[in-house]
């Protein structure tokens, strides 16, 4: 029995920022803004938006990231380490490969932060 295996490659380094919330006096939260980098780790650009915006809809990447950065949530920042180049989280979700959970990676969907 032949089994396929597809693995994506990793083709840069990207960090997380994770959002900070405050607590005012009142007890009233709110973004604050991204805590620092953490460690670079393997990843992927899997796919940039098209111009017209007709494939994913205008700004939104999707990007491979290493599980370790498990959980992402919406308004984290993905820091791509060579560039400085940052995209908002959007959503997150883990994919796992069928045959060797090993090579897992998360599906994240972002905007690119302009700079």
């Amino acid at each position: 029995m032949a089994v396929a295996m597809a693995v994506m490659l990793a083709t840069t380094q990207f960090a997380v920022r994770r959002a900070t919330v405050t607590t005012d006096a009142h007890g009233i939260r709110s973004a604050s803004g991204w805590a620092p980098a953490g460690v670079a780790r393997p990843g992927r650009i899997v796919d940039e938006p098209v111009e017209d915006g007709e494939r994913d809809g205008p700004g939104v990447w999707v990007l491979g990231v290493d599980p370790a950065e498990w959980p992402l949530r919406a308004r984290d920042l993905v820091v791509e380490a060579s560039t400085g180049r940052e995209w908002v989280v959007i959503t997150a979700e883990r994919r796992s490969h069928a045959v060797e959970p090993s090579v897992g990676w998360l599906r994240v969907e972002g905007s690119l932060r302009p700079t």
